[in-house]
């Protein structure tokens, strides 16, 4: 599962990816899911994370289980980190 966190200056939000037929005018569409929802997913290994910086010229950030820990810290928060 993908899964996508869109910072911008007003906030942030989680979403899911969809990717549609070659057809469709748009290709990729985001749908809002709540944190909780991916954070389950997060840690069981079955998705990743890819932190994406609107308002800013930054590159996105593509995380998953065994990344860095104070990447997954930083850019996703407490709630996503593996407990050992």
């Amino acid at each position: 599962m993908n899964y996508v966190r869109i910072i911008r200056l007003s906030g942030s939000f989680f979403a899911r990816e969809f990717v549609k037929s070659e057809k469709a005018r748009k290709k990729v569409q985001y749908r809002e899911v709540d944190e909780k929802t991916v954070a389950e997913q997060f840690l069981k290994g079955d998705a990743t994370v890819e932190v994406i910086f609107e308002d800013s010229d930054r590159e996105p950030v593509k995380l998953h289980l065994e990344s860095d820990p104070s990447l997954i810290k930083k850019y996703l928060g407490d709630r996503f980190m593996p407990y050992v």
